[in-house]
């Protein structure tokens, strides 16, 4: 809507950089500064609504957990086979793991059983946090060498 009130008019397809790019930049009239401006102006605005609302209702976000595990020396020494050996065991072995995949920050695992998970233990394979979005799935947090994990668990896997 404050768009629409600026008269910004770029036309995009996927809404990527290389979209801005072309419709914004190379066309006439498209007001683009306006669109830097209010999304630059909104995003301090979202950052400041969310940062008071996670500190005083104290929300507890991925790394804000009550217990959290600052054991990560396995992580840190890059010992990604180790770490996988672990996983694969904490999660109750290759027959209880039906998939696995990561984003950006994290595992995402489907279970067999959820019950079988030794918590104790997956704490020592250097994550930062877990926690079950859904009644069969685990996504356990190693920051931005989870893709290092994810291979390592699938090689492990594969044996």
């Amino acid at each position: 809507m404050l768009l629409s009130f600026a008269g910004v008019a770029i036309g995009y397809i996927r809404g990527t950089i290389f979209d801005f790019a072309i419709f914004g930049l190379l066309y006439e009239n498209t007001n683009w500064i306006f669109f830097v401006l209010i999304g630059t102006s909104l995003a301090v605005v979202k950052y400041f609504i969310f940062r008071w609302a996670i500190v005083k209702y104290d929300i507890k976000t991925p790394g804000r957990e009550e217990e959290q595990n600052l054991d990560n020396t396995l992580i840190k020494e890059k010992r990604y086979g180790e770490i996988a050996d672990i996983v694969v065991d904490a999660l109750g072995g290759r027959q209880n793991i039906v998939n696995v995949d990561n984003c950006i920050t994290r595992l995402r695992i489907d279970l067999a059983d959820v019950n079988s998970i030794d918590k104790e233990l997956l704490k020592k394979s250097g994550c930062s946090g877990f926690f079950f979005p859904s009644a069969k799935h685990i996504y356990v947090v190693y920051g931005p060498q989870v893709e290092f994990v994810r291979n390592a668990v699938d090689d492990k896997l594969r044996q």
